[in-house]
């Protein structure tokens, strides 16, 4: 019940020093708005386009989405770091276990991540026309939390926030190569074969690919006559 009483407390904190410091939260959402207006303006009504150029650019524009939007969370780690010091405090004092903290941080995060992936799927899909606009929410959704969990955990144990970034930065990096859109599964080193299983952009992208071309949508393409046939090439 104590520990109960202490996560409630906590992220009751994390969720007010958020609205106290609403700048963090909305140069995100102001980043995230302009960059899915540029994606709509740059792929207008690319759900019609059914040739091999409208195959690829959709299928690259599934791997920018997945790649940058969770990219973007970087930004939670300065900002968590500005908390660091009073976490070591209460920790080092015995108040609860750092675990503790880690929870009530990404329980408070849940309203952030699901505004922006709300944000980003309803101009991206509306603009685009990609199909199913609650798998496309839901997968960013759950993408936007790893990946800020993530950050979170790296920023208490990095030194310096600069540090944090640069480690953040360089693992979403590595995950974006393991993903599968630069090469198919089958084509990676063999010594290399398992980072595909370990980066949870692989998930991310296979389920974004598999709602977009399951089914029984048909392109006007000698290569890529079904959307079965695009899914089968991506393995």
């Amino acid at each position: 019940g104590n520990i109960a009483q202490v996560a409630v407390a906590l992220t009751k904190r994390n969720m007010l020093n958020l609205w106290k410091n609403p700048g963090t939260f909305g140069t995100r959402v102001f980043m995230y708005v302009m960059l899915s207006l540029c994606i709509g303006a740059m792929f207008w009504d690319l759900g019609s386009n059914k040739t091999d150029s409208g195959i690829t650019a959709r299928v690259s524009l599934i791997f920018y989405c997945v790649a940058f939007f969770v990219f973007m969370s970087i930004a939670v780690v300065p900002f968590s770091m500005m908390e660091r010091g009073i976490v070591e405090k209460e920790v080092r004092n015995g108040y609860y276990h750092p675990a503790v903290y880690l929870i009530s941080q990404a329980v408070a995060s849940v309203f952030g991540t699901f505004m922006l992936a709300l944000i980003t799927s309803a101009i991206t899909v509306s603009m685009t026309g990609l199909r199913d606009f609650g798998w496309y929410f839901l997968n960013m959704f759950l993408a936007l939390n790893c990946a800020e969990s993530i950050a979170y955990l790296i920023s208490f144990i990095a030194p310096h926030y600069i540090v944090g970034i640069a480690v953040v930065a360089g693992l979403y990096g590595l995950f974006m190569i393991f993903q599968g859109f630069m090469l198919v599964p089958s084509d990676f080193p063999s010594w290399l074969a398992w980072t595909n299983d370990v980066s949870f952009h692989t998930y991310t992208w296979r389920t974004f690919m598999y709602k977009e071309f399951e089914g029984d949508i048909t392109f006007d393409s000698i290569a890529y006559p079904t959307g079965m046939d695009v899914l089968e090439f991506y393995e």
